[in-house]
């Protein structure tokens, strides 16, 4: 609703102002509308439960809807810049300059209440989905303060291709936006394992029941994303003469540990025989 409003007044202050770098703008929010909309559906499917043709879930969906949301992206870049290259090359005056800087400012201000929420959500669910919709909308930010730079600029100096320019800038500032977002969906997609400092705390855990005893040591650590679900498999060493029930309760006491910082986790234990050298631990 938000992308739609912000839509509706740039396209407005942009055909009645002449500017090329609004409209552009403008079109720009309209892919906002469609990305939304998409993350929208997507994270409704990507909760739903496992079933038999989807064992682990649907939460990759996210990750799809994050790399479909860089195409769109793309897409609007590609229109940003071809516009700018156009009014580069004819050059067209701009009006009614109370209107077209008025409607920047306040979309700009409005953008940033919608990253800082969107950034807050993201954070508190660990939504690759949400994060990249505030990606998103975070670009939109620098490019309203482009073009209204542009603008500005535009109306007091009487260069029209300035107008123009700044489209390109902006186009340029999308499509970088768009390849990040790109790489995390599909990243996500081929099993990517969770960022160093993660991976460093969830062995310190690990470690930390080695030092009291609870495991006599681990290895074959390996972890993959899905959305906000992380997935962890690790093997625990214990006692070769330890009862096969007592075995049981060290590996829910495994997972417990992790569950503590990880809580989205779904933690797979795998329990061996301890072994007289240590096999280094496997990169997640």
């Amino acid at each position: 609703m938000v992308a739609a409003g912000l839509a509706l007044g740039k396209l407005i202050a942009g055909q009645l102002g002449h500017s090329a770098a609004v409209t552009a703008s403008a079109v720009d929010s309209l892919m906002d509308i469609f990305a939304s909309s998409a993350n929208a559906l997507a994270i409704r499917a990507a909760h739903a439960g496992p079933d038999d043709g989807h064992p682990f879930g649907h939460a990759k969906i996210e990750a799809l809807a994050t790399a479909g949301q860089g195409l769109l992206i793309g897409g609007s870049g590609a229109y940003i810049l071809i516009e700018g290259v156009r009014r580069v090359i004819q050059p067209v005056e701009l009006r009614l300059a109370a209107v077209t800087v008025g409607t920047m400012i306040a979309s700009t201000i409005i953008t940033v209440l919608l990253v800082a929420y969107l950034g807050r959500v993201a954070k508190r669910t660990q939504s690759s989905a949400i994060e990249g919709d505030a990606i998103h909308y975070r670009t939109d930010i620098f490019a309203n303060l482009a073009v209204l730079a542009g603008v500005i600029a535009t109306y007091a100096t009487g260069i029209e291709r300035i107008d123009g320019v700044l489209s390109i800038v902006v186009a340029g500032y999308v499509l970088f936006s768009a390849v990040g977002l790109l790489r995390t969906g599909v990243g996500e997609l081929l099993d990517s394992g969770i960022s160093g400092a993660r991976l460093d705390a969830l062995r310190a855990v690990l470690q930390g029941l080695v030092d009291t005893h609870e495991i006599e040591g681990f290895h074959g650590v390996r972890t993959r994303t899905a959305g906000r679900m992380l997935f962890v498999e690790v093997h625990i060493e214990l006692p070769a003469d330890m009862r096969i029930g007592e075995g049981h309760t060290r590996s829910d006491r495994v997972r417990d540990a992790v569950l503590a910082i990880e809580e989205d986790a779904e933690i797979l234990v795998h329990i061996d025989v301890e072994r007289d050298e240590a096999e280094p631990a496997a990169e997640g």
